[in-house]
């Protein structure tokens, strides 16, 4: 395992660039299963590879700084074939990592990489002159018993929309990769051959695990790896009309549950969402979140076939601890149906969490158009919250 007094630096430099691309090329356009794929399903991946018997190599951004494709914790899984799931962002440097990875299938060992575009200026290299830097560890995965099972642990919690805590210790032997590792699910012990101390455990008491992050720890002369791993989060789509159907499929790109609900069994069905983890047909929409674990992670989005029902739907979502309320509308729909919700038992801040009219505006018409508009918001809306703490 490269160390942190041994890391691989790699300054993609005019001169370097060709090599990548050259070592690129003896591997063959690799086999991408998926481009935005949920971490819970890259982490069901790897067990699902370790299950039967196949060994796999992980990449991850340690650590970033100024402008890079993908942030800290962004996963891209490498096999023996070439073939790869998920992305780190492309380019030469996810060229460079793929190459790396197919090496270590033979060494059996791990490796950590930065990767510096500050120096590089040439135009026709357009990929390496965003001016950041980050770091990556690419990590040889065995099919041993412990890494089955801490794999399998991960990938059930996530499955159960729990968080789990990923701890790695990086090690100097070969033997199976370079890692040592215990995982604490939810709010269970360290499970796991790394023995985590008290001294150890106090120290990650102070990391905040809100989003999923990956970073490096130097403690008593050893360097740990530590994940943050949050299940996707979930977006209830009130009504299963075109615009509704239109979302989902986007959706179905980004990290977002998706859960449908309608009270028309002709609309709200699997063949017509198939991008749906559930669809849910409601008898009618009084209670409609009744059975929903509603927190503030959630997202809610009212796009039901009338105003009526809209109204309905946003009263019990204003009482629901929803991070985000879209509704869809003009702002005449709008203040009709605030004047209403005044008139009851709601007030200006409850109405002020609500977005609408809904989606960013880009003068949307189309179904499509209209979903595009509402998915950018709610891409920029958990990118707010996520730099903000």
């Amino acid at each position: 395992m490269q160390t942190a007094e041994n890391v691989i630096c790699i300054n993609l430099k005019p001169l370097g660039h060709g090599r990548a691309y050259e070592d690129f090329k003896s591997v063959g356009t690799p086999k991408v299963h998926e481009w935005g794929i949920f971490m819970s399903v890259l982490f069901s991946k790897i067990y699902q590879s370790l299950q039967r018997g196949s060994d796999v190599v992980i990449a991850t951004i340690m650590s970033k700084s100024g402008s890079t494709p993908r942030s800290s914790g962004s996963k891209m899984l490498i096999y023996d074939d070439g073939s790869i799931d998920g992305t780190i962002g492309g380019g030469v440097v996810e060229a460079d990592v793929i190459r790396t990875a197919l090496e270590l299938f033979t060494t059996r060992d791990s490796v950590l990489k930065s990767y510096d575009f500050k120096n590089s200026t040439n135009t026709d290299q357009m990929d390496l002159i965003c001016g950041g830097w980050m770091q990556i560890l690419i990590e040889y995965v065995s099919i041993d018993e412990d890494n089955v099972n801490i794999f399998r642990m991960v990938n059930n919690s996530l499955q159960r929309a729990n968080p789990a805590v990923l701890i790695g210790k990086l090690r100097s032997n070969k033997k199976n990769g370079a890692i040592d590792r215990s995982v604490k699910v939810a709010d269970s012990d360290w499970s796991g051959p790394l023995r985590v101390t008290p001294e150890l455990h106090k120290i990650l008491e102070k990391y905040t695990f809100d989003h999923n992050t990956a970073s490096l720890l130097l403690f008593e002369d050893q360097q740990y790896v530590i994940e943050s791993l949050l299940p996707a989060k979930t977006i209830y789509l009130v009504g299963a009309g075109h615009v509704s159907r239109e979302i989902a499929r986007i959706l179905n790109h980004i990290d977002f549950q998706i859960i449908v609900i309608d009270d028309r069994i002709e609309f709200a069905n699997q063949e017509r969402f198939p991008e749906a983890d559930e669809v849910i047909v409601c008898p009618d929409y009084s209670g409609v979140f009744k059975e929903s674990d509603i927190d503030t992670e959630s997202y809610i989005i009212i796009v039901t076939r009338g105003h009526r029902f809209d109204k309905e739907v946003l009263a019990q979502a204003l009482r629901t601890k929803a991070g985000y309320i879209g509704m869809i509308g003009s702002r005449k729909k709008r203040d009709t149906i605030y004047q209403a919700l005044l008139a009851e038992s709601f007030n200006s801040h409850d109405l002020d969490r609500v977005h609408c009219p809904i989606g960013l505006a880009i003068d949307a018409e189309t179904p499509s158009e209209i979903a595009v508009s509402i998915v950018a918001q709610l891409i920029q809306y958990r990118a707010l919250r996520r730099s903000n703490g």
